[in-house]
């Protein structure tokens, strides 16, 4: 019985105690290490600013001669002589390949013979119609004949002028592809023939810019084998886009009295389409793309803070804002995979 009453008297003070402890004691708060939970994360920034910056579009072309053709024969005939050199220049009108006209000549000799007789004839026939010797008939007849021999004497005389294979226009030959005695056709080319004192730059650019060019435009381009910016002018434009590849097509002409730009091959074409000045432009390193569209941080008070902007043209390294930030605002440019709203910054480079 003793022994209970002592388990008893043990159980209530140990209750008593735990009473006091929560009623009266207090627990002490745990401490919270707010520099962990947030880090000062150290970023360069930029400040935006007004800039002035002109628009350019590169794009590829290729040169295309001033003038081009290949040479080839009206007619089947045989190379009697070729005048030519290859790789050399000629003038417009220049002899360049001769064929046989053996047949020609000697049925256009026949033929005047024949028209000097009928002429003769038509001019006795022409007094006796006056006399009443003869009727209007007959000198008609006479006279169709004598035309008509005219008539087939100037057919001869034009497949003559085909024997004769010249120059369309001045210009640089190419190699030829016959010989003396070879029996060429229409569908043969003899050699090109190819102008080259100035070229065509022939390119293509997005349709969206088709209100940004105009005839006269300057364009700078570069090729492969000549290390130098080298100038044309906008001479024509294609009147339609392409469909298929959404392009507008452009020629520009450049002057090549050197003959150092060669007509096929390629290059890459800088147009400058428009100047903007008072615009906000910023590195595109400080976009942050998303679904919705492109995020920056601004430092505002030493925290970060997102801001949505709108983008407008872009070139290599910086793109236009429309809105969204304004001028004299600091963007971060760096370390902005560890950025959230309200992340303490400390600025370690300002550009």
């Amino acid at each position: 019985m003793k022994r209970t009453f002592i388990i008893v008297g043990f159980i209530m003070v140990v209750v008593i105690l735990a009473l006091v402890r929560i009623l009266f004691i207090s627990p002490k708060p745990v401490p919270v290490n707010k520099a962990a939970a947030n880090p000062v994360i150290p970023v360069e920034c930029y400040i935006a600013r007004d800039t002035s910056v002109i628009y350019q579009l590169e794009t590829v072309g290729t040169i295309r001669a001033n003038e081009e053709v290949e040479i080839v024969s009206e007619i089947n005939r045989k190379i009697t002589a070729i005048y030519l050199k290859e790789g050399a220049s000629v003038t417009k009108g220049q002899l360049l390949f001769k064929l046989d006209d053996a047949d020609i000549v000697a049925r256009i000799n026949k033929l005047n013979i024949e028209e000097q007789l009928a002429g003769s004839r038509e001019s006795r026939e022409k007094v006796l119609l006056a006399k009443g010797g003869i009727s209007q008939e007959h000198y008609d007849e006479v006279s169709n004949l004598h035309q008509t021999l005219q008539a087939e004497i100037e057919v001869l005389r034009v497949d003559l002028a085909k024997t004769e294979i010249r120059a369309p226009f001045a210009g640089k030959i190419g190699l030829r592809n016959v010989s003396e005695g070879t029996l060429v056709n229409p569908s043969m080319i003899l050699a090109n023939l190819v102008d080259i004192s100035r070229v065509k730059v022939d390119f293509s650019v997005p349709e969206r810019y088709a209100r940004d060019l105009h005839i006269g435009s300057r364009i700078s381009f570069r090729t492969d084998y000549l290390n130098e910016d080298m100038n044309a002018s906008v001479e024509a434009i294609e009147p339609e886009v392409d469909v298929r590849t959404r392009t507008l097509l452009v020629r520009a002409v450049a002057a090549n009295s050197d003959g150092r730009l060669v007509s096929g091959t390629s290059l890459r074409v800088s147009l400058n389409l428009k100047e903007l000045t008072k615009s906000l432009f910023i590195p595109t390193s400080v976009l942050i793309p998303s679904i919705k569209g492109y995020t920056v941080f601004v430092k505002r008070n030493d925290l970060a803070q997102p801001f949505m902007v709108k983008t407008g043209v872009r070139n290599r390294n910086f793109i236009q804002i429309l809105d969204g930030i304004s001028v004299g605002d600091t963007l971060v440019m760096t370390n902005l995979l560890r950025l959230k709203k309200d992340s303490p910054l400390k600025v370690i480079k300002i550009n």
